[in-house]
């Protein structure tokens, strides 16, 4: 099941990636995790830095990231476990290492605020 992007930063996503912003593979890959972590995770997770508003049973993707215990590896590991309370996600090497890449970066944005 595809969950529609909302229609601004879906747009402001196509529009920066049609423009060739020069972003490097590693930017790139983390607009892929979010993409795909829109489509997946949003129905139960807060995925941005934003406050939103809606029942959200899954932590926010900014707590996961703030976490002393994230890491990649870790992240890795739990993207791969069957969870009671979490649909089985079938993502391929490259689609988790986007999201994983994602949330990561959440946890960089984190620390520079401080």
């Amino acid at each position: 099941m595809m969950i529609p992007l909302p229609a601004f930063p879906a747009a402001v996503l196509a529009g920066l990636l049609a423009a060739g912003t020069g972003a490097s593979a590693a930017e790139d890959n983390r607009v892929r995790g979010w993409t795909i972590a829109a489509q997946l995770c949003s129905s139960c997770h807060v995925i941005g830095r934003a406050q939103q508003s809606g029942a959200f049973v899954g932590p926010a993707f900014l707590r996961i990231a703030t976490l002393s215990s994230t890491t990649g590896p870790a992240l890795n590991v739990f993207l791969q476990s069957h969870h009671q309370s979490m649909p089985s996600l079938r993502l391929d090497r490259d689609e988790m290492d986007a999201v994983i890449d994602y949330i990561l970066s959440l946890k960089e944005v984190e620390v520079e605020h401080r």
